[in-house]
């Protein structure tokens, strides 16, 4: 290895907690999927004012205090991808528990307070698990090495250390170089296509624990403390076939493989009235509060390269860890309005909207955070201005429309339907920008300093549809659930950093985020 080629950031990114976050991991952490009991899937999640659901504990916590006897579930189901490719041992099925839990409902009469309800409940808050694979694609003459280049130039403190794991592995495999006036510079061929991968692994598990009470079978109220834990896994591989002068094509590939782990709570407020005593239609209102995660990320970037120095010498491979490094997410609000009646004992309809705005999520730094541990206590810790820009910038208010019915079609035998709308996430220029201060009056972001990978995809709308079939005895029950998920994305390998007329200049490749789930629900009443 030539030693000219060494930086400064080699030992640095091992000896330093640094940070690695943008608008797409924020978007990861504050969605969440149509999961929980079968019932509640097959009602397409439209029951928060319907309530007497387990599942309805981390949506409206008042529909609990709808339970009039005791009730313990445990729910299982299977996640199929039909675009999945076997990739790092994850294939297109697979098996998940997806819910557990148990409410105690304690009879009062005493005053207008009838039930006093104490329940917990494990449910999958989000299963991470999906493939992207596209082959061939045209990277308009452009290479991932120029924002490498970009993120050499760019990305390093004011003392002139470097910080981007992208940029050291780039510049050790000669995938970047300086030109006679020092400028760093891409691969001294274009780029001609491009092939990548990604598979997306483990979840977000929810512990709540719920009170709720009903006051006279018409008002019902309810407050839910949930806890999250973190297991977030991304392998990525990626590879470019560059076209020198004479029509040469040269191969370059790396890998980029994340794991985030960590925990987060939050708090959730629910009410469900009845207007009209002699009525059976309900109105449900819930608030949530944002998930406050606190977590602990590992990333690592490896290259591969097909240049040698002027000896002949291989620039090959080289790997870059970033270290661990810890942060903090917050997470939007969250605000439902649900509708509800029944007809007779045969038909139940619960129709609701839910919004989010992501204008109040943030990014923080802990005490250990990158600029606190090399200058000091000159930077406590800090929310991330520039990323909190970003956000406000590419990342739209999210609304999300359910509607379910459930009819008995024979004594104990009950049909459930549902569909469930989420629109898009992100608005159609958005970019994972390495460097949100640029331009701007905000400082520094920690955003480039353990980020391993210039991918992102802009995710649209969700459509959900349900169907779900139960079953139920004295005491036993059984359901059956399944859902259709569609969702699209524009995937993009990379754009250039700093040159805004050529953000997003290669052309977004189409993924499919399709799923189907089946779900089984066992329960016992007492």
């Amino acid at each position: 290895m030539n030693t000219k080629r060494l930086l400064p950031l080699a030992a640095l990114l091992l000896s330093l907690p640094v940070a690695a976050q943008d608008i797409y991991k924020v978007e990861n952490f504050s969605g969440e999927d149509l999961n929980g009991t079968a019932r509640y899937v097959g009602m397409g999640g439209a029951m928060n004012a319907l309530g007497a659901d387990l599942s309805t504990m981390s949506t409206n916590p008042a529909a609990i205090g709808l339970f009039r006897r005791s009730d313990i579930s445990m729910t299982g189901s299977l996640l199929i991808d039909p675009n999945g490719e076997k990739f790092y041992s994850i294939g297109k099925t697979r098996a998940s528990f997806d819910q557990m839990g148990i409410v105690f409902a304690l009879p009062v009469n005493s005053g207008s307070l009838n039930y006093l309800n104490f329940g917990f409940n494990y449910q999958k808050h989000r299963n991470f698990k999906n493939y992207v694979g596209i082959y061939g694609a045209s990277t308009k003459g452009y290479s991932q090495s120029d924002e490498a280049a970009d993120l050499a130039t760019y990305g390093k403190w004011n003392d002139g250390i470097y910080v981007s794991p992208i940029a050291n592995s780039a510049w050790e495999t000669m995938m970047i170089d300086q030109d006679s006036s020092g400028k760093y510079v891409g691969a001294p061929y274009g780029a001609q296509d491009y092939d990548y991968r990604r598979v997306q692994h483990g979840g977000i598990k929810q512990y709540d624990f719920n009170f709720s009470m009903n006051f006279n079978d018409r008002v019902y109220a309810g407050l839910t403390f949930g806890v999250h834990n973190v297991d977030w896994n991304s392998n990525v591989a990626y590879a470019e076939r560059l076209l020198d002068n004479v029509g040469g094509l040269h191969d370059y590939y790396n890998t980029n493989e994340q794991e985030l782990r960590g925990n987060g709570f939050d708090v959730k407020f629910g009410l469900i009235f009845r207007p009209v005593e002699s009525s059976p239609f309900r109105v449900g209102l819930a608030v949530s509060t944002p998930t406050w995660y606190n977590l602990t990320a590992r990333n690592v970037v490896y290259m591969n390269s097909p240049f040698t120095d002027a000896n002949g010498n291989p620039y090959s491979e080289w790997t870059t860890p970033s270290g661990e490094f810890d942060y903090r997410i917050t997470t939007p609000w969250k605000f439902n309005i649900a509708l509800a009646t029944t007809v007779s004992d045969w038909l139940a309809v619960d129709a609701e909207y839910e919004y989010k705005n992501y204008q109040g999520a943030s990014i923080r730094y802990p005490d250990n955070s990158y600029r606190r541990s090399y200058y000091g206590s000159l930077y406590p810790t800090y929310k991330d201005h520039a990323l909190a820009n970003q956000i406000d910038k590419y990342m739209k208010p999210v609304s999300t429309f359910k509607i379910g019915a459930e009819a008995k079609i024979y004594d104990g035998v009950y049909l459930r339907a549902g569909y469930n709308y989420v629109s898009k996430p992100f608005s159609d220029d958005a970019i994972k920008d390495m460097f949100p201060h640029e331009n701007t009056t905000y400082a520094e972001s920690e955003s480039v300093c353990g980020e391993t990978g210039t991918d992102y995809i802009n995710l649209g709308a969700i459509n959900r549809v349900t169907l779900g079939l139960g079953v139920r005895g004295k005491h036993w029950y059984g359901d059956l659930g399944y859902q259709f998920q569609k969702q699209s994305g524009d995937v993009y390998p990379f754009h250039m950093a700093t040159d805004a007329s050529l953000k997003n200049v290669v052309d977004p490749q189409k993924a499919d985020f399709n799923r189907h789930q089946l779900l089984l629900t066992i329960g016992y009443k007492f």
